[in-house]
């Protein structure tokens, strides 16, 4: 039997961090790739970005508006820094870890919008995140209204009319553009999407230690995250923990009795008693 996975140290600062509002991002996706990476210092990384936004500074004060300011933010990371979507090789897990991006300028829409936050935050420019179907984006927010803003691809400001072309590829047909679609998100939305995006690389790896851990993380940053919490307990039985499997499941049934995958939850439910009676 593979036992549940231990509380280290970087799950245990993840831990404090995800009881803390609002969650510091920078932070939060470095002890994400910290428990991948044990010998991973927080704090030279977090300069890291620091210096990035200092040597940035210079170049991005020239511009006369936010507008100017975005075109020069994005020409210092993108071209003369040299980050980049990495486009070859997307489902790699490094382009899930803050560290190895910075390190290789290599990363994925929201891996880069993290960079492009932190360092335009850390200028004054007003940004956010944009958790935008199945790619990641940033807008810039002054008093004349808003820029959507794609690092993935370059830091390019993204018209309306191109929004809603990448709305009907992605589904295939026309899709209206809701503006819950374009709305801010806060740090713990945003890290809680890079650890899905881990996850589902794990799990499509088999990977089943590794896809526990991001949904361990998940929960601590969302408890309520009823999906994650039914598909742990099928992790947990997967991996022969069948106490731990149990608990997830009957904590998944209080909550949501009536959602589609409780039939499901109270055969697994029935299941794992037996189970767990038998080790017992």
């Amino acid at each position: 039997m593979i036992g549940a996975n231990p509380m280290n140290d970087a799950r245990r600062e993840f831990a404090m961090l995800a009881a803390r509002e609002p969650v510091p991002l920078a932070r939060g996706a470095l002890l994400i790739a910290k428990e991948e990476y044990p010998d991973l210092d927080v704090e030279a990384w977090l300069d890291q970005l620091a210096a990035l936004a200092r040597e940035a500074e210079p170049i991005v004060r020239a511009g006369s508006d936010t507008v100017e300011k975005i075109h020069l933010l994005s020409h210092f990371l993108f071209e003369l820094k040299g980050f980049e979507g990495n486009a070859e090789n997307f489902g790699d897990p490094r382009n899930s870890f803050l560290n190895k991006v910075i390190k290789r300028r290599l990363g994925i829409p929201i891996t880069l919008s993290i960079i492009y936050l932190e360092v335009g935050r850390r200028l004054g420019i007003n940004l956010y995140g944009v958790s935008f179907p199945t790619h990641f984006l940033v807008k810039a927010v002054d008093e004349r209204g808003e820029l959507i803003i794609d690092p993935f691809a370059g830091g390019k400001i993204l018209a309306l009319d191109e929004i809603r072309a990448r709305l009907t590829q992605i589904y295939g047909q026309p899709v209206d553009l809701h503006p819950t679609m374009l709305k801010a998100v806060g740090a713990r939305h945003i890290l809680t999407r890079v650890l899905r995006n881990l996850k589902n690389i794990y799990a499509n790896a088999s990977d089943w230690n590794r896809t526990l851990a991001a949904l361990d993380r998940i929960l601590l940053l969302d408890p309520r995250a009823l999906e994650e919490l039914v598909e742990r307990g099928g992790i947990y039985e997967r991996l022969e923990c069948f106490k731990p499997a149990l608990d997830d499941y009957q904590s998944f049934l209080s909550q949501a009795p009536e959602h589609p995958a409780a039939e499901t939850a109270r055969e697994a439910v029935l299941r794992l008693v037996r189970q767990v009676a038998l080790i017992n």
